[in-house]
């Protein structure tokens, strides 16, 4: 979904930067996309991850960390794309609030500006901005190791 998210939101605001009137397909687009991703995110949930449980041995503070971004460390790629398609959202607000205030569109000039606010808050929901390579290190360790060798570990 990524990249077709991202040309979609690309095209929209191209569109929109051409024939004004289209602001309100662009923001209706842009917000069905952010409810559908806080959807996404909340039936994931935020619950911290189990702490020192095989196979991953998790610290507290990974723990935390893996709990607060669950869709980055379950789906890293989707939410890479994911994120694409908010900076598209985001970065093409900047071109759009100044011009359609220049065409007198200023109800939409100021819906697509609010709505940076809302990009920013899914952006800092979804990627992490803290070092993850510890994590990401005992996931990797934790998913190399056998199902049968697993339970052998546990005591």
């Amino acid at each position: 979904m990524g990249g077709y998210g991202t040309v979609g939101a690309l095209l929209l605001a191209g569109w929109t930067f051409l024939e004004p009137s289209v602001a309100w397909v662009y923001v209706a687009a842009a917000v069905a996309f952010e409810i559908w991703l806080l959807g996404r995110m909340a039936a994931l949930g935020r619950h911290p991850a189990a702490v020192g449980e095989p196979p991953y041995h998790f610290s507290e503070d990974e723990a935390r960390l893996v709990g607060r971004y669950r869709l980055f460390f379950t789906e890293a790629v989707k939410a890479r794309q994911l994120a694409s398609v908010l900076a598209a959202i985001g970065l093409t607000a900047l071109l759009l609030v100044p011009w359609l205030a220049y065409k007198h569109a200023f109800v939409e000039a100021g819906l697509i500006g609010l709505n940076v606010l809302a990009v920013a808050y899914l952006t800092r929901r979804l990627i992490p901005m803290a070092d993850t390579s510890s994590a990401w290190e005992k996931i990797r360790a934790g998913n190399s190791v056998s199902p049968q060798a697993a339970r052998q570990a546990t005591p």
